[in-house]
């Protein structure tokens, strides 16, 4: 870059704000007259246009007119002329530039074509910052200075949905301006490499508050404030398979509630039964009765778990059948009445 007091630097032209950066440019121009040097910042600014999200389309579109219109034609102007056709609304404008710059057609179409590659970009929308949701973007590229000397260039707020064929030809545009020097050596010579980056902030403290707990917090209430299940929702045979696959391997799940009305209760052995509990989000929706596969157990041997065992209670008639069984086997067996006997040691005695 130049020593001059009203030069402008690599960091201005490229981080500043399109206000303030314009105010920058004319005055430069103001103080120096350097037409070749202020063009090439408009020049430099129109790549940071094409790359970021930020609007720096047609900035200092007055002064460019009157560079391109009355000042001495130079190489320079004529090389980057052709890129600022879009500045001119008047079509007569135009052609007295084109006029002035160029004694025939044939060399500002020759000029007009070597930039025609980059020229299509430096004007079109770029991603708006609403559909970037947050994010931060940087463009990081490596360029060969004129000695051999390779070294690193960022942009910031860039276009994520920037193409490759975009970017090289944006960036070999910048690589022509002789405006960016280092101790005398050109820096933007030959461009190596270059990509879009992620660089987006995660503050954790603001104005001495840590903010990553209360994020967390916010994100927890957020979770815990999200709607249940509704199992009411739910057929009932979609209820009926949620158990069977929370009951466990060897349980099976046995609707209980149309056979009651088909079987006598009374005629029914007795059996072990353990009543299985549902989820208490679908309690109440069905009753059902788990039968388990009983296992040899020994006689005196008490069950692994007492209270998962219950009893039916027996019933009056049940009672007295069991009691008959009972008294005829006595008397099968030869069991008599004591009654009886009795009465008999009654009558041997008389």
């Amino acid at each position: 870059m130049s020593t001059q007091p009203w030069a402008l630097s690599q960091l201005q032209l490229f981080v500043t704000k399109r206000e303030r950066l314009e105010k920058a440019i004319m005055k430069a121009y103001t103080d120096s007259d350097d037409a070749d040097t202020v063009i090439q910042y408009v020049v430099a600014v129109l790549v940071r246009n094409a790359l970021c999200i930020s609007d720096f389309s047609l900035i200092c579109q007055d002064l460019v007119r009157e560079i391109l219109l009355f000042a001495e034609p130079t190489d320079v102007l004529r090389k980057f002329a052709p890129l600022f056709r879009e500045f001119f609304d008047s079509g007569k404008e135009w052609e007295q530039v084109t006029r002035r710059l160029y004694k025939k057609t044939k060399e500002y179409h020759r000029y007009n074509n070597r930039v025609s590659d980059c020229k299509k970009y430096l004007f079109a929308k770029t991603t708006p910052i609403e559909e970037l949701n947050g994010q931060q973007y940087k463009l990081v590229s490596t360029f060969e200075d004129a000695i051999g000397k390779i070294h690193t260039w960022s942009l910031r707020d860039a276009d994520k949905n920037a193409s490759a064929m975009k970017i090289d030809a944006v960036l070999e545009l910048l690589s022509s301006l002789s405006i960016f020097e280092k101790d005398g050596v050109r820096r933007f010579v030959k461009l190596e490499n270059s990509e879009i980056d992620n660089c987006t902030r995660h503050l954790k403290i603001r104005k001495g508050e840590i903010v990553e707990e209360s994020a967390q917090t916010s994100a927890s209430q957020t979770e815990a404030a999200k709607p249940s299940f509704d199992f009411s929702r739910m057929s009932e045979e979609e209820r009926l398979q949620l158990v069977e696959m929370l009951l466990p391997e060897g349980i099976v799940l046995a609707d209980t509630r149309s056979e009651g009305h088909k079987e006598n209760p009374d005629s029914l052995p007795e059996k072990s039964i353990a009543t299985s509990q549902e989820p208490e989000s679908t309690s109440g929706a069905v009753t059902s009765i788990v039968e388990e596969t009983p296992e040899p157990v020994e006689e005196n041997k008490k069950p692994k778990n007492p209270q998962s065992i219950y009893k039916k209670p027996k019933s009056k008639k049940q009672i007295a059948i069991e009691e008959k069984t009972d008294l005829m086997k006595r008397k099968n067996k030869g069991q008599s009445n004591p009654k009886k006997s009795k009465d008999r040691k009654r009558r041997r005695r008389k």
